[in-house]
């Protein structure tokens, strides 16, 4: 217990309502406080055992600060306390220094300044630093456990939130706070609701002199042959609006933004409206993302992008918008072995060689604008769009040997495809908040449209085998032009409304709508007199499928300081139109889909919470696994839809667990998930003598899937050192029908990691990444056993500063995979790069550096797998060893206010 009595030292006098607060130092948060009484008197009860600050406040008095430590049966008597007013103080100056990590909320939040870095570094290096995230190879950012999705600058989105691109492109010494923290979604931080939807984010705040001001980046680099790497990057921020271009031209296969990623750069910029089916996507020519290609091999990319965003009227009125482009140009080759074992008992060896090249050209756009109608109620409308073409080649040699060794196909095969993708969606709402604390309605209505066109040239010559002699049987041939139109339309509607109930007590209803409608034009043309004109009926289909769904659904919320339980669900009712245009046959089914949903927050400190979650929702078939029709770019190959698949319903649940010491700087996140589905939509795979494969989509149940993930991360401070360990345990299950026969195959995966980092001032800083895993599988194939493999990898980076700004840094990559019953060899590799470089100008902004990667000449595209009876080994193509000489140029200049 703590108690005394407030006075004031110049008047004399009681100082009654002075508020008092006891501050826990073991995490810096706030314990209790109260006021004094009229007589200034104060009383502290029930307070655990540990050391705190107590800190007085009074208006125009000087704070009074003490630390306190506290005992079981502690009972402190501070008797007369006495203040001392600011006027008095004179020139009496009490400084008291920041954390370097406190907790705010459900907010963890870095002193950037704590973690310094060298001049000229980037967001991405100062985030190595903070104990609680990692940054993998790829530049994947990991913290508390969970992939990092969005990176804010100053609460807003910066290029549509991509996190690579602010790590990557913002200076350190620009950032004042970084914030960690799962963001709810939009949905949910209106109404007050949590809908268990969670984000994991980090918003960079700015330090008050770079908010206003320009910085940029310019860098060219080449070796004077096939390799370069040129980037240019400038961004002005004034107050609220925010102005930024980009531009890069690539040949290294390495590039602050992965060319296979330009989906993830310009999001929707609203909340889809979710009906339970889903979209109806199809295996036609291009790719889903607007014309994205991601073939293998070293890709040439010329990308470039603008930004500009702004606020007006005190906030009430924002701007956000996006646009990006992006060209790639990739060849390569790849080759592989694999053996798949039969219910029965025998096997087929596959062997596989090709060679392939693309070439893509995609754009995309996104913008919002909100404004506020008054002082109650918001407007927002969002807008979004794509176009992209895409074409490649590619040709196949293949054969297939049987257990006795004897060949029985071998096939020659080359595919030329072209396709266009453009989409373009659009969102307007009204969200409108009452006098009434916690009574809210939103209302929005959305469209989405969606067209690919694509042309695909099969050839394809199968030569067949006697599976018992080897001799020669029969040969076929397949030169077909395959065309695809497929459109898919939705307008969609939903209205929520939100009240108290009390206040401990919230209650929500919507009421929506969706029409979904999506049509396939499959045509499969055969070359007559060398033209592609005679169409094959029973390889073709114009389908239409459409789906109409009315959605309701009602929460409950219990909301308290340290708890958090939401219950509820939608009911969807959908009705199916299914027309196939060919056979003139219509099919109308209905289905009332349930969407149970139930999370559970609670915060037992604000450094130590649990979360459950649980929601079922409907996995809808997509147009592919319907439509009637029989696919194949090679008669070795087939795949035939079924219009009778119901839909699937998917079951998940996972706790979470977050514990934080901001003292000793340690943190343990634990998560653990569980998984299953019911009507689970798999195949049917039917394989014959020949290893001709025909495959069907059915339904069946699926098996649950368990994994749980740990990690702990700490700081030794008196070291330097920041450690990292990662547990994970997953295990999973499928069926399947093999030749009128049911497989079940099951895997359990064991993995731990290790990292440590050190930071020995003005000399070095290094990193060390190890992470092992095991893997255990289990088929039910008559005579199998189980399978075994390990492989476990180790990466130490080393930053050396040398005299006159430079720097030398390192990187090894040890990689090993030692021999198991499927294979009798070791596979070690050691990969290693490393660059020199010089800083020069002031601040030093501008570096010449020098690069070598893969200096042994030892990369290797070479990856083997044992997965269910399925045994496979491959190797691709990959960049080897080149260097490259880069000069940068990092730029930035504060503006007058």
């Amino acid at each position: 217990m703590i108690r005394g009595r407030i006075i004031d030292t110049t008047e004399k006098k009681d100082l009654h309502n002075s508020i008092v607060a006891l501050i826990d130092l073991a995490d810096t948060t706030l314990y209790r406080s109260v006021r004094t009484n009229e007589s200034g008197y104060f009383e502290l009860t029930q307070i655990p055992a540990g050391r705190y600050t107590l800190l007085i406040a009074y208006p125009k008095m000087a704070d009074y600060l003490q630390d306190l430590t506290i005992a079981d049966t502690s009972i402190i008597d501070l008797k007369t306390i006495p203040m001392v007013s600011k006027a008095d103080l004179l020139q009496e100056v009490v400084v008291r220094a920041g954390y370097a990590i406190r907790m705010r909320g459900d907010t963890l939040e870095y002193n950037a300044d704590s973690f310094a870095v060298k001049p000229g570094a980037n967001v991405e290096e100062m985030l190595k630093r903070l104990p609680g995230i990692l940054i993998d190879k790829d530049g994947k950012i990991i913290a508390q456990g969970k992939e990092v999705q969005k990176i804010l600058v100053d609460g807003d989105e910066f290029f549509s939130a991509d996190p690579k691109f602010a790590s990557r492109y913002l200076q350190a010494d620009a950032i004042d706070k970084v914030q960690v923290f799962d963001d709810k979604s939009e949905r949910a931080k209106f109404t007050g609701i949590d809908d268990g939807q969670r984000t994991k984010t980090i918003n960079l705040k700015l330090k008050k002199d770079r908010k206003n001001g320009v910085f940029g980046k310019l860098s060219t680099g080449s070796n004077g042959d096939d390799y370069y790497q040129h980037e240019a990057m400038g961004a002005l921020f004034n107050g609220a609006r925010k102005i930024s271009l980009f531009g890069l031209s690539s040949k290294t296969g390495k590039q602050d933004l992965n060319y296979g990623d330009l989906n993830q750069y310009v999001t929707e910029d609203y909340e889809i409206i979710n009906d339970g089916v889903g979209g109806f996507s199809v295996q036609g020519g291009g790719s889903r993302f607007g014309g994205e290609n991601t073939a293998s091999g070293l890709p040439s990319v010329q990308s470039g992008g603008a930004h500009y965003s702004d606020k007006w009227n005190e906030g009430k009125q924002k701007l956000n918008t996006n646009y990006r482009v992006k060209q790639v140009n990739a060849t390569g080759w790849s080759n592989g072995t694999s053996t798949n074992v039969l219910v029965d008992g025998t096997s087929f060896t596959n062997k596989n060689e090709s060679q392939d090249n693309s070439y893509s050209f995609t754009q995309k756009g996104s913008g919002s604008f909100i404004f506020a109608v008054d002082s109650f109620s918001t407007v927002k409308v969002s807008a979004n769009g794509s176009l992209g073409n895409n074409n490649s080649f590619q040709s196949n040699l293949t054969s297939s040997t049987n257990e006795k060794d004897i060949l029985v196909n071998n096939t020659a095969q080359t595919t030329r495809s072209n396709g266009t993708n453009k989409a373009f969606g659009s969102n307007i709402s009204y969200q409108r908040k009452f006098r009434k604390e916690g009574r809210t309605l939103s209302f929005n209505l959305q469209q989405e449209y969606k067209n690919a066109l694509g042309d695909a040239y099969n050839f394809s010559a199968n030569n067949y085998y006697d599976p018992s002699s080897g001799l020669f049987k029969n040969a076929d041939t397949l030169d077909q032009l395959q065309q695809s139109n497929n459109q898919n339309e939705s307008y969609a509607g939903r209205l929520i409304y939100s009240d108290a109930l009390s206040n401990k007590l919230r209650m929500g209803v919507e009421y929506g709508f969706k029409n979904n409608i999506a049509s396939n034009v499959f045509s499969t043309l055969n070359k007559t007199n060398e033209k592609f004109s005679e169409r094959v009926d029973s390889l073709s289909n114009n389908y239409i499928f459409g789906a109409t769904t009315h959605i309701t659904g009602a929460t409950l919320a219990f909301i308290q300081k340290k708890i958090n339980i939401t219950l509820g669900g939608r009911a969807l009712f959908t009705h199916y139109n299914q027309e196939d245009n060919d056979l003139h046959n219509r099919t109308t089914r209905r289905f009332i889909n349930l969407s149970p949903q139930m999370t559970l927050y609670y915060n037992l400190k604000s450094n130590l919470n649990v979360g459950l979650n649980y929601n079922g929702q409907t996995v809808q078939p997509t147009l592919d696994q319907l439509q009637p029709l029989q696919k194949s770019s090679n008669k070795l190959n087939v795949v035939v839809g079924n219009p009778d698949l119901r839909p699937a319903f998917q079951h998940n649940a996972n706790v979470n667990f977050f514990s934080a010491n901001m003292k000793k700087g340690s943190f343990l996140s634990t998560n653990f998930g569980v998984n299953y589905t019911s009507n689970s939509i798999t195949t049917s795979i039917l394989i014959d003598s020949q290893n001709r494969t025909t495959t069907r989509y059915i339904n069946m149940n699926s098996i649950p899937a368990l994994n749980i993930n740990t990690a702990y991360n700490w700081m030794l401070k008196k070291y330097h050192v920041n450690a990292s360990v990662s547990l994970g345990a997953n295990k999973n299950a499928s069926y399947t029908i093999q030749n009128d026969q049911k497989l079940k195959n099951e895997n359990l995966n064991l993995n731990a990691g290790l990292t440590l980092s050190h930071e020995w001032k003005n000399v070095m800083y290094w990193i060390y990444r190890g992470n092992v895993n095991k893997s255990i599988g289990w088929s039910d194939i008559a005579g199998s056993t189980n399978t075994r493999t390990l492989f476990h990898t180790h990466t130490i980076n080393a930053t050396n500063y040398l005299p006159w700004h430079m720097e030398l840094a390192n990187e090894c990559t040890f990689n090993f995979q030692p021999k198991n019953g499927s294979f009798n060899t070791h596979f070690n590799t050691i990969q290693w790069n490393a660059f020199i470089r010089k800083k020069f100008l002031r601040n030093d902004q501008a570096v010449i550096q020098l690069a070598a990667n893969d200096i042994l000449n030892n990369n290797t595209g070479y990856t083997r797998s044992v997965t269910g009876s399925n045994v496979s080994e491959s190797n691709r193509f990959v960049i080897k060893r080149y260097w490259l000489l880069s000069l940068t140029w990092n730029f930035s200049k504060s503006l007058k206010q």
